[in-house]
């Protein structure tokens, strides 16, 4: 934060704060926790039947054509089921979206995030991961597929040691995926992993309901400290 001092023809000085990276007519960057929160509202609303009033005018596509600064990205299936616009209740231009099958997270989706996280500022990432994911229960049966779609099933983890009921292991398995892909983003990210460390940046994940319409969101697991 600078202070510049400005020196009046009367001993009046008016001192003005430039908070970085603040920009003319924008908002604050919020901090990772009220970006989650923000989310979580307005999950709570879509959830609850009770959508906000959206700002998509003629208005504000004026105000993002001059530029974004969304305060959440958002990584998640590419299942038309899960629109994470609407699942959270935002509006054009308050998050920064992902949706690959699986949500995997691969260079190209990597490299999106470092991109919204070092240079549009963006303080929160969610992984996002749904009921009944294709990706998932095709990694599940482990039938090898064809073309790149064979290579997409390849890259979803659903962990070990899983439930014997086919529900249990679908659930367990979802879970296991979204917690792999944003374990991903700080491994395979020198970036982001520095961003996260420093708590200008927090990843969380969570599955959504396709019946509820809620977010269920999981604990992360401690980041893996390195050997001295």
């Amino acid at each position: 934060m600078g202070v510049f001092i400005s020196r009046c023809v009367a001993p009046v000085f008016v001192v003005v704060l430039l908070a970085e990276p603040l920009l003319f007519g924008q908002e604050p960057v919020p901090t990772p926790a009220v970006a989650l929160e923000r989310l979580k509202e307005g999950n709570g609303r879509f959830a609850a039947d009770k959508p906000a009033a959206k700002k998509i005018d003629a208005k504000r596509r004026a105000e993002l054509a001059n530029g974004q600064h969304p305060f959440a990205v958002i990584l998640t299936c590419a299942d038309s089921r899960v629109t994470p616009e609407l699942v959270f209740d935002q509006s054009l231009g308050d998050i920064f979206v992902l949706r690959v099958a699986g949500n995997i997270a691969d260079r190209a989706v990597i490299g999106s995030i470092e991109y919204a996280v070092e240079h549009l500022h963006t303080p929160l990432i969610v992984v996002l991961g749904h009921e009944s994911c294709g990706a998932v229960k095709a990694a599940l049966q482990g039938k090898p597929l064809p073309g790149d779609l064979g290579w997409l099933v390849q890259q979803v983890h659903v962990g070990d040691k899983l439930p014997e009921d086919k529900q249990g292991r679908l659930k367990a398995g979802i879970q296991a995926n979204v917690l792999h892909a944003a374990t991903e983003l700080t491994e395979r990210s020198s970036a982001i992993k520095e961003l996260a460390g420093s708590n200008r940046v927090q990843i969380v994940s969570g599955v959504y309901s396709l019946t509820s319409g809620e977010v269920d969101w999981l604990k992360m697991p401690k980041a893996k400290t390195e050997k001295k």
